[in-house]
């Protein structure tokens, strides 16, 4: 369990907090297996907040008409909702919205850097392309490999966060993220979406993954997920070179 709790029950208000020497341990725990995973660099971490945390905020994540969803269906991707931060995420409970906030604290981002060994890692808090995704009955996701680029601010696209919230979730519902190599001719990993399940991938332009097969899950449910992406600034001839403060001497 990777958090700390402030009061009693766990969702009373934005109540809990990402332990950061919790996450450190986590990271080293398994950042090898990371470096080493199949077909390209990534991690499956059960339990990450805990049954109790995870359930609740399973609980309180809104379904396909308690919030202003934007829904896709296309060839690539159908019956998938996403896109709530369009709104700031104001129609979302405030402990996925406080959950989103700490994935882009000091705490998480240690525990990727630690885990990754990528250094000044950058996250998004307009979580563009990324935040709540929920998946409904016949829905799917084409393989794909992610946008490489922050456009707006000029990065580069590093990792990939999943985190997801689907308790009782049953393996002939389908769903799982598959992971293919990097010539498309095989599925190397399959991950079940369940809950409390964090997954961290890194980026690449090779890195095919996605859920194609339509979910086959009751009418009524659905595969919801959190998404968090990380960047990183690239360094540039014109920049200047780095100095700490520069004081005024006081007159005398």
């Amino acid at each position: 369990m990777s958090v700390a709790t402030l009061d009693e029950g766990p969702l009373r208000g934005p109540s809990f907090f990402l332990d950061r020497a919790a996450l450190r341990a986590l990271a080293l725990a398994h950042r090898d297996g990371y470096g080493t995973a199949r077909p390209h660099p990534h991690v499956v971490i059960d339990g990450f907040l805990g049954t109790p945390l995870a359930t609740g905020l399973a609980d309180i994540f809104p379904g396909a008409t308690e919030a202003s969803w934007k829904r896709r269906d296309h060839p690539e991707q159908a019956a998938r909702l996403g896109q709530l931060q369009r709104k700031a995420f104001e129609d979302v409970p405030g402990p996925l919205r406080h959950l989103l906030s700490e994935f882009s604290g000091m705490a998480f981002i240690d525990f990727l850097e630690t885990l990754t060994g990528v250094q000044g890692l950058i996250p998004d808090p307009h979580f563009r392309g990324a935040g709540l995704h929920l998946t409904l009955r016949g829905g799917h996701l084409a393989l794909h490999a992610d946008f490489n680029r922050d456009r707006f601010r000029a990065l580069t696209r590093r990792l990939t966060v999943l985190y997801y919230l689907n308790p009782g979730w049953e393996q002939a519902w389908g769903g799982d993220l598959e992971l293919w190599s990097s010539d498309l001719s095989r599925c190397e990993t399959r991950i079940a979406p369940l809950l409390d399940r964090l997954v961290v991938m890194a980026h690449g332009d090779d890195h095919w993954h996605g859920h194609p097969t339509a979910l086959a899950c009751p009418e009524g449910r659905g595969r919801a997920a959190v998404a968090a992406y990380f960047f990183t600034a690239e360094t540039s001839p014109d920049a200047p070179e780095p100095h700490s403060a520069i004081w005024v001497t006081p007159r005398s």
